[in-house]
């Protein structure tokens, strides 16, 4: 099948859905708390597919899951926000 289009935005930050959080050390020791939400799909061709579809009928390669990041607080070393 033919690549589909490249269309933005993919899913907008505000809306719902399900987030993952990680914590992130910057190289100043600085703790922060990332909330990330899934928008889309990256494939190993580069192209970017939107959350509803199926990149695996275009890539010959893999895929990937394309992240954002929906909300993000410096946090202390207990957890605890800034």
């Amino acid at each position: 099948m033919p690549k589909p289009e490249d269309r933005r935005p993919y899913r907008r930050q505000s809306e719902p859905g399900e987030t993952k959080t990680v914590i992130n050390t910057s190289p100043d020791g600085r703790r922060w708390r990332l909330d990330l939400r899934q928008v889309g799909w990256h494939g190993q061709s580069g192209a970017f597919y939107a959350l509803g579809e199926s990149p695996h009928l275009y890539e010959t390669g893999s895929y990937s899951p394309l992240w954002l990041i929906a909300h993000a607080d410096e946090i202390d070393e207990d957890g605890n926000p800034l």
